[in-house]
């Protein structure tokens, strides 16, 4: 079944945070509160497609939150900061930290459908269009032989090398073969918490990205996270080897 897009919301107002956690999830979203540097950084390795910010808060340092999103290897996330309308100051401030838009408060209570849908990250396909890089190509042969420690340390040439959003789905790869890793060492708990960063990534390229088949990756990972769920924690068994992924092409 698949994940929702997430959405994190910095935001400490205990009035309004549950109202717009319930329009998100009525929208479809996972909406995600953070409000500090731990809860953002975990919220980021779900992919969020969004990062809503209240820049007139007096409590969380949001200044420097926009700051740690910005610098995060997670991939590109927009921000959208809200705050007083007749605060021109604060709306210069929070653009020049980092805030890709500025709202005023009443537009995040009557409009959060039209400013979501206009601001959340959304791919552009035709970077799916291009051929896979060498690297990824050879991480690739490497995770389907089970290699995945090399796996992992050559796709993360490919990652480091690729500037532009369609990495995200370079580091989900990665992430599936590091879960596939803890696996082979009976760590449940890495394997999941790989599984869960990468699950999300791959989704947004789905269901097929420079010739790799992404929808089937994404089938073959869930079925392996139901696996461990079904197994526990506790588990220091076997594994059905027959469940660990190969990565198949559409093209190449």
């Amino acid at each position: 079944m698949p994940t929702l897009d997430s959405v994190v919301l910095i935001v400490d107002d205990l009035l309004f945070l549950p109202k717009l956690k319930n329009t998100l999830r009525h929208l479809g979203y996972n909406p995600i509160a953070a409000t500090d540097d731990t809860q953002v950084t975990r919220a980021l390795f779900q992919s969020p497609v969004l990062v809503i910010v209240d820049v007139s808060s007096q409590i969380v340092d949001w200044q420097h939150l926009i700051g740690l999103i910005k610098k995060s290897k997670a991939g590109p996330v927009p921000i959208l900061g809200f705050g007083p309308h007749v605060d021109l100051l604060l709306r210069e401030q929070s653009l020049r930290l980092g805030c890709d838009a500025f709202v005023g408060r009443g537009a995040i209570t009557t409009n959060l459908p039209h400013l979501i849908e206009k601001y959340k990250w959304q791919l552009d396909s035709s970077h799916c269009q291009d051929k896979p890089p060498p690297l990824l190509i050879d991480g690739i042969a490497l995770f389907n032989q089970g290699d995945y420690y090399e796996s992992h340390e050559v796709i993360e040439h490919a990652w480091n090398e690729e500037p532009g959003p369609i990495r995200i789905m370079f580091q989900g790869i990665l992430q599936i073969g590091v879960a596939c890793y803890h696996i082979q060492r009976k760590n449940w708990r890495g394997a999941m918490k790989l599984l869960d960063r990468a699950i999300p990534k791959i989704q947004h390229f789905g269901p097929a990205c420079m010739g790799i088949n992404l929808a089937d990756l994404l089938t073959q990972s869930e079925a392996i996270r139901e696996e461990l769920l079904r197994l526990g924690p506790e588990w220091r068994g076997e594994f059905d080897q027959h469940l660990l992924p190969t990565i198949k092409y559409t093209s190449l």
